[in-house]
């Protein structure tokens, strides 16, 4: 009687899982189609293939300023962010121990011109002198011989000749070594002025200021940077690619740039390809010049990407993948139009589409637009598939 019990109560059981079964099938049978969703296939399509290379935007032209002499700075005349033009003072440094050098340089040479206006006056009377000697003596030549003057007088006309020439030879000597003197002091008055120029630090072209250290008060010494001045409205983007991907890459090619800073794409050139690879990172610096953009600045971030040819990507409306927390997928829509939701993993954009690097295949039908009206289990019209 207890084993009649159990088996009908079996059999009521399985009356009713059948009955359920049946009622399941024909609601999921009878589920509504929810229409206003578009669903296209997925089909292979030709793009241009590339790889990105990232790095820093970097005046083309940038200088640290320091001084040459060492000094108080009594001055500075530009901050951060200031534009200066070529020539320009940025810098002054106290210069009074430099005019005093200069002034006893200028003292100096001017006591050397007027030591070479006596001593040229010097040679013009010892040139006289030596003259007149010259003369008196060729006079008393053919005197003596004749007798009309006697050896003695003509030895002491002989005599004031050789004394005439030597008091000529050394007046153009004292000349010659105040000429060497001046020369001398003109070299001093040069250096002295270079050195007072040394005083004042001016740009060496129009541009930027982008960093300051040097300060009102500050001991200024030879070799400490003081300043840093870019050359503005002229950049470039320096970028790492490494050895396997060199050989893509060729002076003077054309190269899409994307600078974040700024939301605007630009096309550079490639100036200049470091033939040195970086020993840790197995990397070449590729520097791509830039056209003139006024909200270009040093430091800020870029992209460049090198084309490699072309090749077949599955891509899709970038509005048809849909991310949930750390997952990212898709609606895919089977033949009689059930949804469910596979996960793929993206690659590059390429325009309004995405490539699909895994998960799809060609031929899948995937939902990209009306996605926020449907859920996993929903069921699409396939009639607007694309």
């Amino acid at each position: 009687m207890k084993f009649d019990r159990v088996i009908l109560v079996l059999f009521l059981m399985f009356l009713w899982t059948c009955s359920r079964e049946k009622t399941v099938s024909k609601e999921t049978a009878e589920a509504p189609v929810v229409r206003d969703v578009q669903v296209a296939w997925v089909r292979p399509e030709t793009v241009e293939h590339s790889f990105q290379a990232v790095g820093t935007v970097k005046a083309r032209m940038s200088t640290a300023l320091s001084s040459k002499t060492v000094g108080t700075i009594v001055a500075v005349m530009a901050q951060e962010g200031d534009r200066v033009r070529k020539g320009q003072i940025l810098i002054e440094i106290d210069d009074r121990d430099l005019r005093a050098e200069l002034q006893g340089a200028q003292a100096a040479l001017e006591e050397t011109y007027s030591a070479i206006g006596a001593a040229e006056s010097a040679v013009v009377s010892a040139r006289g002198q030596k003259e007149l000697a010259t003369a008196t003596l060729k006079r008393y030549e053919p005197l003596v011989a004749t007798g009309s003057v006697t050896p003695q007088e003509f030895d002491e006309v002989a005599a004031k000749s050789k004394v005439a020439n030597a008091e000529l030879e050394r007046a153009e000597k004292n000349l010659r070594s105040f000429e060497a003197r001046k020369k001398q002091a003109e070299a001093k008055l040069s250096y002295a002025q270079t050195l007072l120029s040394y005083s004042k630090i001016l740009s060496p072209f129009d541009g930027i200021v982008t960093a300051k250290s040097g300060e009102v008060g500050v001991l200024a010494s030879p070799g400490t940077p003081l300043m840093t001045v870019e050359q503005s409205g002229l950049y470039r983007l320096e970028v790492q690619v490494g050895e396997s991907s060199l050989a893509r890459v060729k002076l003077r090619m054309a190269v899409p740039v994307a600078i974040d800073a700024i939301d605007t794409a630009l096309t550079g050139k490639v100036g200049e390809i470091v033939p040195a690879a970086d020993p840790q990172s197995r990397t070449f610096t590729i520097k791509i010049e830039l056209p003139a953009h006024p909200l270009l600045r040093s430091g800020v971030y870029g992209k460049a990407n090198f084309s490699r040819g072309v090749k077949q990507a599955l891509l899709v409306p970038t509005e048809a993948v849909i991310e949930r927390g750390q997952l990212t997928g898709v609606f895919v829509a089977d033949e009689q139009g059930w949804i469910k939701f596979r996960l793929v993993k993206t690659g590059k954009l390429y325009g309004g589409n995405i490539e699909i690097l895994s998960g799809l295949s060609a031929g899948d039908r995937v939902v990209v637009k009306g996605a926020e009206r449907i859920a996993e289990g929903s069921r699409v019209a396939l009639s607007a598939a694309k």
